[in-house]
C-alpha cells in the first residue's frame, strides 16, 4: 500500500463485472431517453398554452349588438365567420348578400344577386 491512499478506499469500477456495467449503462441510457421525452412533452404543453393565450376569444370578435336591414327584408341565411357576419336576404324579388363587420356592426359590402343571362 502506498502512503497516498488509505487502506479502506475501494475502486468500485474494478469490482463490477462487465454484465453489471452493461446493465448500468443501459439504465443510464433509458433514463436519458425518458428525460428527453418528458422535456419534449413540457415544451409541447407550454407551446399550446402560449398559442391559446394569444388567440382572440369569440366574444371579442362578435360584439355587434344589431345589424340593420331594409324594411320588409326576409332573411334567407346568416353566417358568422372570421370576424364578419354574412347575411343573405330577400326584398321583394331582389336577393342581396350583406357583409357586416362583426365587431362594429358596420356594413362592409352589399352584393346583389342577379339572374345570369344565358350566352347564345
Amino acid at each position: 500500500m502506498s502512503a497516498d491512499q488509505p487502506s479502506d478506499t475501494i475502486d468500485e469500477k474494478s469490482e463490477l463485472t462487465p454484465e453489471a456495467l452493461a446493465v448500468i449503462n443501459r439504465a443510464r441510457r433509458s433514463f436519458g431517453i425518458s428525460i428527453f421525452i418528458l422535456l419534449i412533452g413540457f415544451m409541447a404543453v407550454a407551446g399550446a398554452l402560449v398559442y391559446r393565450l394569444n388567440q382572440k376569444s369569440s366574444d371579442d370578435r362578435y360584439q355587434a349588438q344589431s345589424v340593420s336591414l331594409p324594411q320588409g327584408a326576409t332573411i334567407v341565411s346568416v353566417v358568422a365567420q372570421n370576424g364578419l357576419i354574412t347575411l343573405t336576404y330577400k326584398l321583394d324579388a331582389t336577393t342581396t348578400i350583406r357583409v357586416v363587420n362583426a365587431t362594429s356592426g358596420e356594413v362592409v359590402r352589399d352584393i346583389s344577386v342577379v339572374a345570369e343571362v344565358p350566352a347564345n
